[in-house]
């Protein structure tokens, strides 16, 4: 079993409830902003933001562009248009959306148990992909910072996952530059799979569905955080 001294873990839906959180951002973005919130349009705006974050992900759009792309395009689908006021109203939504959102510390079951307990063990830092006033702000909401010796977000360091100058920001920052003493741990398959695979270092997927690893050659994959004590 190799020895680790760090672990990079990823923060949405690894660690943070991002699935919880944007719900319960979304629905009240929606009563505030007067669209009538249904779990349907929930699922759209989710796929519409989720397919925006993967075009950052390799470089086709820049992020303000996606603050405010993926509730325009939301709401063409739910007029069935684009009316004069759409680029207005979107906003407003993202404004609405962006403050209650930030206000959103919610964890996965067992995170922080697991984080208290390898960081007695281990030298920890997030790698997040995400909107650093949001993040920063999340996490301090939650009882994870003190865990952690830092948090790298892609909107502060200017590249984001699954780049590889992304990781070398990370490294280069804590200053170790031997990659075998790194494990990535992370939900995404495109920006922490692919990005750790590219950049030389080892990879633990977390793997709540039991989604296809579609080919790729990970180091480990695990269904529930608790696995993670059996590979360290």
């Amino acid at each position: 079993m190799k020895k680790y001294e760090y672990l990079l873990f990823d923060a949405d839906n690894t660690l943070l409830d991002f699935t919880e959180a944007e719900r319960r951002a979304f629905r009240f973005t929606c009563e505030k902003c007067g669209v009538v919130y249904s779990e349907e349009l929930q699922e759209i705006y989710s796929e519409i933001n989720t397919s925006l974050w993967k075009k950052l992900e390799t470089g086709e759009i820049k992020l303000d562009f996606l603050k405010l792309e993926r509730f325009r395009l939301f709401l063409i689908h739910y007029d069935g248009e684009e009316r004069e006021d759409t680029t207005e109203r979107a906003h407003e939504m993202k404004n609405t959306y962006m403050e209650t959102l930030s206000l959103q510390g919610c964890l996965i079951d067992g995170a922080e148990e697991l984080c208290a307990n390898l960081s007695k063990k281990y030298k920890m830092y997030i790698v997040t992909n995400g909107i650093s006033k949001i993040q920063r702000s999340r996490l301090s909401l939650s009882p994870l910072p003190q865990y952690f010796s830092g948090v790298f977000i892609s909107e502060e360091i200017g590249f984001a996952k699954p780049s590889t100058d992304y990781f070398d920001y990370v490294l280069a920052s804590i200053g170790e530059r031997d990659r075998s003493k790194y494990l990535v741990i992370g939900d995404s398959l495109s920006s922490d799979c692919d990005g750790a695979i590219a950049s030389g270092l080892d990879i633990c997927f977390y793997n709540p569905k039991n989604l296809s690893n579609k080919g790729r050659e990970l180091t480990y994959n695990i269904n529930k955080l608790s696995e993670l004590y059996n590979i360290l």
